[in-house]
């Protein structure tokens, strides 16, 4: 059986129809399809049954996802350890982040990898950190940074290498002349919030934080998962929000200060497959992402 073709099969087990699997990997649903059909032939068994419009795994379908599973990783991680044989980063990475890591660390990134990996192109792509991991295990990409408030800690996965880059804290933002710039937590209930969209880590976190500390239910009237914006919402007196030191050190229009009653921070880190790990280019961009983080830490705190 192909090994393209196993790669299929395996964002098929993963993402539930020939449609998703044809969006993910930019090919047709006919082409897919036909491709499935093939794999099934090559098997010898049933690998699929109709439901409806969609399909399922049949029982030797499902044993074949897991072994095609098994046989990518393998093939990545023999691609990684004859890469290093090389010890030169080239060919193509594929980098999920989100948007406030992203303005913070790009920058300096790719200025450090023209010059340490040239041979290396780096494709960057503006992702939240849930859907981000997803298609890092999807292999749609090859490294993701993503961030995890420490109220709402993010999933860890056996094959998913972590390493975490930055703390930074989590601070309310009003405007300048608020009347309830320094108040407490609870002060904020009648007040107007802007966030993430619905199901977003920071969505999450304020409904979490409002609730714990606050005794009350944010009332948001704003979302985006743009933290400029968030902070544009803030600057005009409309709206209070939480924010990381990343966006409001770059915002002097906004008073950002503490929260009274516990400090919040969040941790901006990297997650790559455990079979990729060690693959020169990934190995790269990692140590480029350590450098620009480095130079965050002494101006953030």
């Amino acid at each position: 059986m192909e090994l393209r073709r196993l790669r299929l099969f395996d964002q098929l087990a993963r993402l539930g129809t020939v449609a998703a699997v044809a969006e993910a990997l930019s090919y047709s649903p006919s082409s897919v399809s036909v491709q499935l059909a093939q794999l099934e032939r090559e098997a010898g068994v049933k690998l699929l049954r109709r439901v409806g419009r969609n399909v399922e795994l049949t029982p030797a379908g499902v044993r074949l996802a897991a072994y095609a599973a098994e046989a990518i990783a393998a093939d990545e991680s023999v691609r990684a350890e004859l890469a290093a044989v090389s010890d030169t980063p080239r060919g193509r990475l594929r980098l999920g982040m989100v948007q406030t890591p992203a303005l913070a660390l790009l920058p300096v990134t790719l200025e450090r990898l023209a010059v340490t990996a040239p041979e290396l192109q780096v494709e960057v792509y503006q992702r939240e950190t849930a859907p981000a991991l997803e298609d890092l295990r999807a292999r749609a990409v090859d490294l993701v940074v993503g961030i995890e408030y420490d109220p709402v800690p993010v999933a860890r996965q056996r094959d998913i290498t972590r390493h975490d880059l930055v703390r930074e804290d989590v601070l309310i933002a009003v405007h300048p002349e608020h009347p309830l710039a320094s108040a407490p937590l609870a002060a904020f209930e009648e007040v107007a919030w802007a966030t993430g969209n619905r199901g977003t880590s920071l969505d999450s976190v304020l409904r979490n934080v409002c609730n714990r500390l606050g005794g009350f239910e944010p009332r948001v009237q704003h979302r985006s998962d743009d933290g400029l914006i968030l902070g544009a919402l803030v600057a005009s007196g409309k709206a209070v929000a939480l924010l990381p030191a990343l966006v409001t050190t770059a915002l002097p229009q906004i008073r950002a200060r503490p929260l009274r009653e516990e400090r919040l921070q969040r941790t901006i880190f990297t997650a790559t497959r455990a079979t990729a790990a060690e693959a020169p280019a990934v190995v790269a961009v990692l140590g480029a992402l350590r450098e620009a983080a480095a130079g965050v830490l002494p101006q953030r705190g």
